[in-house]
């Protein structure tokens, strides 16, 4: 029943040019394509807005449209992030999420993106937003990371 799910990116197996290659397929916004559990598994919504940040890129842009070296500079980015919130046990926010000797994860404390909007950017100084998507938010710097040019 799991076969549809793909490889997360901290699997040995995971094979980043294979999921770029996916990617370069997909004409919808790249953070859709990031939370798209058959095509990368393990990345949620907070470490895709943290991938975007690092990456500089936002996530509107679709997928399609980004060169084959910015996705795979994005798939290492949300590597680099999900192995460095397992260091440090995760992204608590509330009470039901703590690990087995009822600890919470501190890497709240480093998120650079989420849950930051009206902060300055922490590479740029510019106000961090905030806007829905998919029932979600989605956290990003204006400056570091802008929307996509509207084609006309």
């Amino acid at each position: 029943p799991v076969a549809h799910i793909a490889r997360d990116p901290l699997d040995p197996r995971f094979d980043r040019d294979a999921v770029v290659t996916v990617l370069r397929h997909k004409h919808s916004e790249i953070k859709r394509q990031l939370l798209d559990q058959t095509v990368v598994s393990g990345v949620g919504n907070i470490y895709a807005d943290e991938a975007l940040w690092r990456a500089k890129l936002n996530g509107t842009r679709t997928a399609a449209s980004l060169p084959r070296k910015r996705l795979a500079e994005l798939l290492d980015a949300a590597t680099e992030v999900m192995t460095e919130a397992l260091g440090q046990g995760g992204t608590s926010f509330d009470s039901l999420y703590v690990n087995v000797n009822g600890e919470s994860g501190y890497f709240e404390r480093s998120l650079d993106a989420y849950g930051r909007e009206g902060e300055p950017c922490r590479r740029c100084g510019a106000v961090m937003r905030r806007e829905k998507f998919m029932n979600r938010s989605s956290f990003y710097c204006p400056k570091c990371q802008p929307r996509p040019r509207l084609r006309h």
